[in-house]
């Protein structure tokens, strides 16, 4: 008899205990499901405001979000006498998505070799000149100069025509100037801003400002911008090809392609 009261005890004891773990499962799941349900609540508000924003997004102006001004970088360097193309990349920000309205390439000299300079009729400097270029900018293409001022092209003729100083050694100015064509990729995307083509150096200049684009190029943010240089002529100094992206960022986690409908 009183192992079957000690029984019914032990029985009445886990029956209270299972009430018990049932009433707090039951209000687990009442402060969970409302929990939930305010979260379906909020996305479902952001998905309607969204909605509603990307209804009047027609272009990369009607983006909302600050915009700060930006500069982003490519640098490629190039040795003396070369002549096979070279590429490097810079990542955007993830600040925001970068929007790029010009583009500019500057060569950087960077020859400490006086042999490889020369003066102005045609021969090489002598050993204790600094050459004067050392360190400075200048465009990727002598199409620049050939804008600014009236050359007689005769005097850049060939090796040996009359005139120049030294047989064999080219003359003047135009010498010293490099020629480079582009091509540029939007890496993550793998889009290509000039086509699969690459486009000459003096497309990026204006005749006396920098050239900008009519079209706003948009890069997501953490994507790359790829830069292939490619040596039209024998590179005449070692330097530095700096290729620089100018625009603003449009801060947040913006993505350009979705808000367009792309």
């Amino acid at each position: 008899m009183k192992t079957q009261d000690a029984e019914i005890e032990t029985l009445k004891t886990l029956a209270k205990d299972l009430r018990a773990e049932i009433s707090r499962l039951q209000s687990s799941l009442t402060q969970n499901t409302a929990l939930h349900n305010a979260k379906v609540r909020s996305v479902e508000e952001r998905l309607e405001s969204l909605s509603k924003l990307n209804s009047k997004i027609k272009s990369i102006d009607d983006i909302p979000g600050v915009r700060t001004p930006r500069w982003y970088v490519v640098d490629i360097d190039f040795d003396y006498a070369e002549t096979a193309p070279r590429s490097n990349t810079v990542q955007i920000s993830p600040d925001g998505p970068f929007i790029c309205t010009q583009i500019q390439p500057y060569f950087l000299v960077l020859d400490t070799d006086y042999t490889h300079y020369q003066s102005s009729d045609g021969l090489p400097l002598p050993p204790a000149t600094t050459p004067l270029a050392y360190g400075r900018y200048l465009p990727c293409t002598a199409a620049v100069m050939l804008d600014s001022q009236l050359f007689n092209l005769a005097q850049y003729a060939a090796v040996g025509a009359p005139g120049f100083a030294g047989v064999g050694v080219p003359k003047g100015p135009l010498r010293d100037f490099p020629e480079f064509s582009f091509q540029i990729q939007v890496a993550g995307s793998g889009t290509f801003w000039t086509q699969n083509r690459t486009v000459p150096a003096a497309a990026f200049y204006g005749y006396t400002e920098p050239l900008y684009s009519a079209i706003q190029g948009y890069v997501e943010r953490t994507d790359r911008i790829l830069v292939n240089a490619h040596p039209q002529t024998s590179v005449p100094l070692k330097g530095r090809v700096r290729m620089v992206f100018h625009g603003f960022q449009i801060l947040g986690h913006i993505k350009v392609a979705d808000m367009l409908g792309y």
